[in-house]
C-alpha cells in the first residue's frame, strides 16, 4: 500500500470537497431544456449550430443546469407539429413533462433572407437573421418570453466578392447579444423564483 504524503492528502481531500460542491451547486441550479431547430439549410450550418448554441452556453453555465432536448423537436412532429415555432406551450411541456425542468427555452432559426445590394465600387450583401423564440417557465406554467430576433448586417467590397457565411454569422451575433438581454432580464437564477409571479434577478457574484 503506498504511503501518502500530508500534502497529497490534503490535496485530495480538497479535491474531492470541490467535487461534491460542485455537485450540490449544479443540484441546485434551476434547469433549462433547450430546443433548437436550424431550419436555415445552408453549407455552413455546422458554424452557425455553435454560434448560437456556443453563446447559450457562455450565458446560461454556471447559473443553470442545461440539457439539450433534441428528442423533443422529434416528438413534437410525431405529434404533427413540424414547426417548432408554430407549437403551443402546452405541447412543449407535455413532452418534457417527466424530465423535471424549470425553463424550456425554444429558438428556431428560420432560412436567412439575402440581398445584393451594387454600387459604381462596390459589391455587397445583406443577410436578414430572423430567430423566433419562446422562453417557458414550466412551474408558472406560462410565458416568460414570446417574440422573434429579426437582425441584419450588411458588407461590401471593392474588389471580389463578400461570403454568406461571415455576413451571416454577424448577424447572429446580433440576435445572440438580443437573446442574452432578454435571458438576463427574464430568468430568474435562483431555482426557487422559478414560476414567481415577478422576474427578480439576483445579482450575478
Amino acid at each position: 500500500m503506498k504511503n501518502f504524503s500530508p500534502v497529497k492528502i490534503l490535496f485530495l481531500t480538497l479535491a474531492l470537497m470541490l467535487t461534491a460542491l460542485s455537485a450540490a451547486m449544479a443540484a441546485e441550479m434551476p434547469r433549462v431544456a433547450i430546443i433548437y431547430a436550424n431550419n436555415a439549410n445552408t453549407t455552413y450550418d455546422d458554424a452557425i449550430n455553435d454560434c448560437i448554441l456556443q453563446n447559450l452556453d457562455k450565458e446560461l453555465s454556471g447559473k443553470f443546469n442545461v440539457s439539450r432536448s433534441d428528442a423533443v423537436i422529434q416528438k413534437l412532429a410525431d405529434k404533427g407539429m413540424t414547426d417548432l415555432s408554430m407549437a403551443e406551450r402546452r405541447d412543449i411541456m407535455d413532452v418534457v413533462a417527466d424530465e423535471g425542468f424549470d425553463y424550456i427555452l425554444c429558438l428556431t432559426l428560420e432560412p436567412f433572407q439575402r440581398k445584393e445590394k451594387f454600387s459604381v465600387f462596390t459589391q455587397g450583401i445583406e443577410i436578414i437573421a430572423t430567430v423566433p423564440v419562446k422562453i417557458i417557465d414550466v412551474k408558472g406554467d406560462r410565458y416568460i418570453y414570446n417574440g422573434k430576433f429579426v437582425e441584419k448586417h450588411y458588407d461590401s467590397t471593392w474588389i471580389g466578392t463578400v461570403g454568406n457565411k461571415s455576413v451571416a454569422l454577424e448577424a447572429l451575433n446580433k440576435v445572440n447579444k438580443g437573446l442574452n438581454k432578454v435571458l438576463r432580464e427574464k430568468m430568474p437564477v435562483a431555482k426557487d423564483s422559478a414560476g414567481a409571479k415577478d422576474n427578480v434577478i439576483r445579482k450575478e457574484i
